[in-house]
């Protein structure tokens, strides 16, 4: 299922805020990763740092390193 950009950024800000006090952080980051990237009505530059954070979670960071990389990603785009 497709949601819309705007949607997409209201859910995923409401994860990033509560990132830290969750039992599996880097679940929680992932979860913000999938919820933008089924978004619709990305440029193709907000496209390339959804994916370039994908990446970044895949190396497995530190969780200490999440919540601000998040709120980084999610001021650049939205």
């Amino acid at each position: 299922m497709t949601v819309s950009r705007t949607e997409a950024l209201a859910s995923a800000r409401k994860l990033c805020r509560t990132l830290m006090s969750a039992p599996a952080p880097q679940i929680r980051a992932q979860t913000i990763f999938a919820e933008l990237a089924r978004a619709k009505g990305w440029t193709p530059a907000h496209q390339a740092l959804i994916a370039a954070f994908g990446e970044w979670l895949a190396s497995r960071p530190p969780p200490s390193a999440l919540k601000t990389r998040c709120e980084a990603l999610l001021a650049a785009i939205g």
